[in-house]
């Protein structure tokens, strides 16, 4: 039943792609990446959840120090058991993150709940594969935004998971596609999107360019196409992952090129980087409506 409504909008919004109206309420986020680009501020969105020794990837004690610390942003991977929970895990199989074996593909969650999460250093931790309706609640009281990856999850599905739970401020979905970005955003125009840098092609399919920012990639940096987007009030996301060597030069050289939402693996070493906690902290909280 919960599919049902937004899927059917979903074919109403292809065939009439509606556009961002005059009224369209921008969720808080959309209203706060603003403040971080006219602030001049770079703030970490951390790849799946930030994992570390003894925090692991996609698990609740790793969101809660991401929060902790002044990590805005979560990277987290959202899938559905085949009888319909929603839950955190990467990849396609079991083995890599958690003390069960096997391919997702059709488990239910009773076939997940009791497996436990393995750290970055593959050591058993005692915590268990959590559910979205947790991860939302944590995002609530902490503050944090959940970029959400969906990997088995349809457009029309977390619309509707976000507005049930109550999430809408909480939450950036990366949008890999234009198609993608337009599904979405013809359900709720107001939600933060992560979308690919094709302008023209966002805009001609009705994605309301106000409440998305643009990924950038994972390759060299170009401050100039960062200029540019500024200039036309958009706000940039760029990947660090293959530059993050342990010193500070990746981060602030993203900052130096004006990029407001830095993707990163090494937690501490951007913390650090950026000023630490406190700083992070208090650009949040000047940003926060």
């Amino acid at each position: 039943m919960l599919r049902t409504l937004p899927a059917l909008l979903l074919i109403l919004g292809a065939c009439n792609p509606p556009g961002p109206t005059p009224d369209t309420e921008l969720s808080a986020q959309a209203t706060a990446l603003t403040c971080y680009r006219e602030s001049g501020f770079a703030m970490l969105a951390a790849h799946r959840g930030g994992p570390a020794p003894g925090y692991p990837e996609n698990a609740l004690s790793s969101l809660q120090r991401l929060a902790d610390n002044g990590v805005l942003y979560a990277e987290i991977d959202v899938r559905r058991t085949a009888d319909d929970v929603y839950f955190l895990l990467h990849d396609d199989t079991l083995e890599r993150t958690t003390t069960g074996s096997g391919d997702l593909e059709g488990r239910v969650w009773s076939d997940l709940s009791s497996e436990r999460l393995l750290d970055s250093n593959g050591e058993l931790t005692n915590q268990t594969i959590p559910r979205l309706e947790a991860v939302f609640a944590l995002a609530r009281e902490t503050g944090l935004v959940l970029n959400l990856d969906l990997k088995s999850v349809t457009p029309a599905e977390i619309v509707a998971l976000v507005d049930a739970n109550n999430a809408r401020d909480h939450v950036a979905i990366i949008a890999y596609t234009v198609e993608d970005a337009a599904a979405i955003h013809a359900l709720d125009p107001g939600l933060v999107l992560s979308v690919p840098d094709e302008l023209d092609a966002l805009s001609a399919s009705g994605v309301n360019l106000d409440a998305s920012y643009i990924w950038l990639g994972t390759g060299a940096l170009n401050p100039a196409r960062d200029t540019e987007l500024a200039s036309r009030g958009l706000e940039t996301s760029v990947g660090l992952f293959r530059r993050e060597d342990g010193s500070a030069t990746p981060y602030l050289e993203a900052a130096e090129a004006g990029v407001e939402l830095l993707s990163i693996d090494n937690v501490d070493a951007a913390v650090s980087a950026l000023g630490g906690s406190d700083v992070l902290q208090a650009r949040i909280e000047q940003c926060r409506i």
